[in-house]
């Protein structure tokens, strides 16, 4: 699969630790993200990757994630997740993260920005024999839904292979964060 970037809440906020609440109720493990971009190619250089985001917070506002509602879905990382809204600075970070990484121009179009659906997985399908609305029933949705947070950090994810066998390569505070 390559490489995946990630964006995370700053560590220290209370959306960080209301994300990692839920996400380990429902039995998981992985860090609360919003992923901007995947299928980077392993052979790009992690440290041109982290002058590039150094680069791109120097030029442009932080990020601005709002979570708008709590949703349920068929695919694979989109089980049981929170639903993001399409703030213009996330969808710029996202842009900016599939042209310089992966290097579509089609990315451009208005139809990658229609199609871009931010949101933040709580569990993936990988979890078989349970419900989904008795696990929903397990979080505290009034610490998650209609919270914001600016910043973070942006991991830089090796997805190659099972989810057990991912690892992160770089983390990158991004600047000026909340």
């Amino acid at each position: 699969m390559g490489y995946s970037l990630w964006l995370l809440p700053p560590s220290n906020s209370k959306i960080a630790s209301s994300l990692i609440s839920a996400i380990k109720c429902l039995g998981c493990s992985f860090a609360p993200h919003i992923t901007l971009t995947s299928k980077i190619s392993l052979s790009i250089s992690v440290e041109n990757i982290k002058a590039s985001l150094n680069l791109y917070f120097a030029k442009n506002s932080l990020p601005t994630i709002h979570i708008n509602t709590l949703d349920t879905g068929s695919q694979f990382f989109k089980r049981i997740f929170l639903r993001c809204e399409k703030t213009d600075s996330l969808v710029s970070l996202a842009r900016f993260s599939k042209q310089a990484y992966i290097g579509n121009n089609e990315d451009t179009d208005d139809d990658w920005t229609n199609d871009y659906d931010p949101h933040i997985s709580l569990i993936y399908a990988e979890k078989q024999n349970c419900n989904d609305q008795e696990l929903i029933s397990r979080i505290d949705t009034s610490t998650l839904i209609d919270k914001t947070w600016q910043g973070g950090k942006i991991q830089l994810v090796d997805t190659t292979g099972e989810l057990s066998e991912w690892k992160t390569v770089l983390e990158f505070d991004i600047p000026n964060s909340d």
